[in-house]
């Protein structure tokens, strides 16, 4: 029987649903029973609930900033409200409300920051390198496998990595291919090509045309 995954899973669950019948994954990775999803699904949820907790606390800190806080407290906040995008990004459900909110009390943060930095270039021109970076970061966050990639305990494990990104859409492998330098992209697209040549060789039956393609993707990426 053919296990249900969620419409819109967290990170754990996420992940399993890539590996299930992938044969570019372990037997044991690909294979697995409805309790090992069910258990997924509920740390998933365990950190939703818990993040929800944590934002509305850090909300009600924002609300009572003071129209002449001090600078340090407000880039506090707004780093804690980054790390929040990121987290939220890759979290079960959709967080649309959230992010919206992030953004909107980021900019209303810098804005405040901005202020204070007139008449100072090199605190300006830092400023406006900070929010393009922040911008770039939030666009490659609409992959959920960014947000993967970037958790602190993050569920792709470091050998997992390559199916992983053949597992993937071709535009979340651009995004992804941005947080690697030329070194390991070489390393990527090398192990990509033994994967699956020996996946290919295991077994005849193995359907790969989808994934020699995100091998060609990855390859012209690595050109430039």
């Amino acid at each position: 029987m053919s296990l249900i995954f969620s419409s819109h899973p967290g990170a754990r669950e996420r992940h399993l649903q890539r590996q299930y019948k992938n044969p570019l994954f372990a037997v044991e990775q690909r294979e697995f029973d409805e309790q090992r999803l069910a258990g997924a699904r509920y740390m998933d949820e365990k950190e939703q609930d818990e993040f929800l907790q944590t934002f509305h606390t850090l909300l009600s800190k924002v609300a009572e900033l003071k129209p002449n806080e001090g600078s340090e407290i407000m880039l506090e906040l707004k780093s804690q409200l980054d790390q929040s995008y990121e987290q939220c990004s890759g979290l079960m459900g959709e967080h649309r409300n959230e992010q919206a909110a992030i953004v909107k009390l980021v900019a209303v943060i810098m804005a405040s920051i901005r202020h204070g930095a007139e008449g100072d270039a090199e605190a300006e021109q830092n400023l406006q390198e900070e929010e393009l970076a922040r911008n770039t970061h939030f666009q490659l966050l609409q992959f959920p496998l960014i947000a993967d990639l970037l958790r602190p305990r993050s569920p792709i494990a470091q050998d997992q990595l390559v199916p992983t990104l053949l597992a993937e859409s071709e535009n979340a492998i651009r995004a992804a291919f941005q947080l690697f330098d030329k070194d390991h992209q070489t390393l990527i697209c090398r192990q990509a090509r033994q994967l699956l040549e020996a996946t290919e060789a295991a077994s005849k039956e193995a359907k790969l045309s989808p994934a020699w393609k995100k091998l060609a993707l990855m390859t012209e990426l690595l050109e430039p």
